[in-house]
């Protein structure tokens, strides 16, 4: 494979997540930093689909690279064990496409997400919160180079804090969190900083925007991970609750800037259900 060929797929591993590239954005839709009361539960389903055929260089650069495809879906549920401890679980369906010259495909298992989110601090429209995540895989190494990010264990280790208020005369709110996460094996540990703020505009739509942001912990290991990276998205979207207790969302979203990592564009479907 030519040095184009590799750096498409090394950027293809800056740029794997889940969680939430977007797994992460469903969490903060429904639940963020607060915590769900005893015995709440929640589910939370979300289709994302994306299309990369450029890709940013070490010089943050756009070039033409191989066409790479993906749909993840995920079911995210959460179970309030106290007022302050919100148990998840997070299992993913994942299809990865990717073109010549690698010319390969996955469709399976991604990561299941197990951990547990505890609220610290609570005040007059605000919450602070302490996550801890653990991310097992789904796919193997032996699947090929469509699965490059998908084959290692991660530790998702986060704070957030979380206000309610008023916008432009409009019920609002603000998530905030900052994560460290733990990637084992070949890929580098990233830190993570992600935002979410809601408007609420009508009584049956929430207006979300969202930002995503990766930056790894220096570089990992050859031949993939060799090279830092850093990728930045925004994400912007309409929820609408059908009924007190099911709500849908359609989000696009895009990687508008970014370093040794893919440029990738799409769409985002979810329905929650809260009981």
């Amino acid at each position: 494979m030519g040095a184009g060929g590799r750096l498409s797929i090394r950027a293809l591993a800056g740029a794997a997540l889940v969680a939430c590239g977007l797994a992460a954005s469903a969490q903060r839709a429904c639940a963020g930093a607060w915590t769900l009361k005893e015995s709440g539960v929640q589910a939370y389903l979300q289709s994302t689909m994306t299309r990369a055929d450029h890709a940013f260089d070490g010089s943050s650069n756009l070039y033409a690279a191989q066409t790479y495809d993906k749909v993840s879906t995920q079911l995210f549920m959460e179970v309030g064990a106290t007022d302050s401890l919100t148990l998840i679980v997070a299992p993913e369906l994942l299809s990865i496409s990717l073109a010549s010259p690698a010319d390969t495909s996955y469709f399976g298992p991604g990561y299941t997400d197990l951990g547990g989110r505890v609220k610290i601090a609570e005040g007059d429209g605000f919450v602070a919160s302490l996550q801890a995540v653990a991310r097992f895989p789904g796919a193997k190494p032996s699947e090929g180079p469509a699965v490059i990010g998908y084959v290692n264990g991660e530790l998702d280790l986060r704070g957030l804090a979380g206000w309610n208020f008023v916008l432009w005369g409009l019920p609002s709110f603000l998530d905030l969190e900052l994560a460290q996460r733990l990637r084992f094996g070949a890929p580098p540990d990233e830190w993570r900083l992600d935002a979410t703020l809601g408007v609420r505009i009508a009584p049956r739509w929430l207006v979300l925007a969202q930002s995503f942001n990766v930056m790894s912990e220096g570089a990992g290991e050859a031949p993939y991970f060799d090279a830092s990276y850093e990728y930045y998205k925004v994400q912007m979207g309409v929820m609408y609750d059908v009924s007190e207790s099911f709500a849908v969302q359609a989000s696009l979203v895009t990687t508008y800037f970014a370093r040794n990592a893919l440029q990738e564009n799409g769409l985002v479907l979810a329905a929650q259900y809260r009981y």
